[in-house]
């Protein structure tokens, strides 16, 4: 690339490849702290791409506020009803009272018991994907994480799929109207059980989650419905994003492939690789409530800044030949989760999943062949693999 011209990062289809990589480089290196102003976006916002300053942005809460929302091409009216009543668009304290509630079902015991579950479903997966081949992969794949995040939930198993098309919508549909139609067809879902369990108590999960509110902290059933919400999206399109990439990279690179195969690399280490490459969640928006230094630019209040985590993962001076897929990479700092207090609730759930994936594929998989060319979704926010040419064989 020309270093004297910055190379568009918004260019039109940019993320429905894998080319933006290069451009993220360049801005590593050129520019890492860049004012960024796209057609479409009502005003600029500051660029970062660099590991360090991303990290800084995401644990600064102080000055770094994501009550004004945490994603480019929001509609101000969606952030505003959910602002502080939604663990990803709060602020402490209401997010630290949110989060102390919300992250109880995803502890170590409780996630623990639910290990056997994930199991059977992906072995259930894999053997499906084994016995009737699909042309896209993913068809098979979406299962794990929508059905391990709604049997969690406590979810009639009749509402699953349905569940899993809405989810996608909201997050990845390319019309501002789809997104929050899809988002509040999802609200009024959780509205009609949260309502219901209330006067019933049927559901276990939403019962654990209201049993401790009754002391403090506690969260409204608004509160709680946004939430769900939250957890049911992520719990559902990051893990699948991931295992899709997995996938890819392992069809693609039968050498790291035999790795797993032979059992010479643990699936918990390939795990995080895995994380690393797939970067479901490309970018993410703060907005500073006072003057902050980035690197070494100055940032205003008021003004909006945006950290790109898919380029954070890539960045040569934390990671060694950050462009090669190596499941046996240790030291392993991707930041596919985020970093400080807005760590993804979901990450041990996700790593179970997709350890359980590596070991079923290990036990089950002689060989995964590519048929064709994988296709990307093309969105700069939840970015990956919606199409996934690739079999699996006995």
């Amino acid at each position: 690339m020309n270093q004297r011209t910055a190379p568009d990062l918004f260019e039109p289809g940019l993320f429905q490849g894998t080319t933006f990589y290069e451009v993220f480089a360049w801005y590593r290196a050129n520019d890492p702290v860049s004012w960024q102003h796209p057609a479409g976006e009502p005003e600029g916002f500051w660029s970062v791409t660099k590991y360090h300053d991303v990290v800084s942005v995401h644990r600064d809460t102080t000055r770094m506020s994501s009550v004004k929302g945490m994603r480019l091409g929001s509609a101000d009216s969606a952030v505003d009803a959910v602002a502080n009543k939604m663990l990803i668009v709060s602020d402490p304290p209401d997010h630290t009272r949110m989060k102390r509630v919300l992250i109880q079902p995803f502890s170590h015991e409780i996630l623990g018991r639910a290990e056997a579950y994930v199991e059977k479903v992906v072995a259930d997966v894999v053997a499906t994907a084994l016995q009737y081949p699909e042309p896209d992969l993913i068809k098979h794949l979406e299962r794990i994480p929508t059905d391990v995040i709604c049997a969690i939930m406590g979810l009639p198993r009749s509402d699953w799929e349905w569940i899993g098309k809405q989810t996608t919508e909201a997050f990845e549909s390319p019309s501002e109207v789809r997104r929050i139609a899809a988002n509040g067809e999802i609200f009024k879902y959780f509205t009609d059980m949260v309502k219901e369990n209330r006067r019933t108590a049927t559901n276990d999960f939403i019962s654990g989650i209201t049993a401790r509110t009754h002391s403090s902290p506690q969260l409204t059933d608004e509160e709680l419905v946004f939430n769900f919400s939250g957890i049911l999206a992520g719990g559902n399109e990051t893990t699948r994003y991931t295992l899709a990439a997995l996938t890819h990279q392992l069809a693609e690179h039968p050498d790291q492939w035999r790795r797993i195969a032979r059992g010479d690399v643990d699936p918990a280490i390939a795990t995080e690789e895995g994380l690393r490459w797939s970067v479901p969640g490309m970018h993410v928006l703060r907005t500073a409530t006072e003057a902050v230094r980035i690197g070494a630019v100055e940032i205003a209040p008021g003004q909006r800044v945006v950290t790109w985590i898919g380029s954070a993962n890539r960045d040569e001076e934390i990671f060694d030949n950050p462009d090669t897929f190596d499941v046996g990479r240790t030291g392993n700092r991707h930041l596919s989760f985020g970093a400080g207090r807005h760590i993804c609730l979901g990450s041990r759930l996700a790593r179970l999943e997709i350890a359980a994936y590596l070991r079923t594929l290990r036990s089950m998989v002689r060989s995964l062949t590519l048929e064709g060319a994988p296709r990307y979704n093309g969105s700069n926010f939840t970015w990956g693999l919606n199409e996934l040419p690739v079999v699996l064989h006995k």
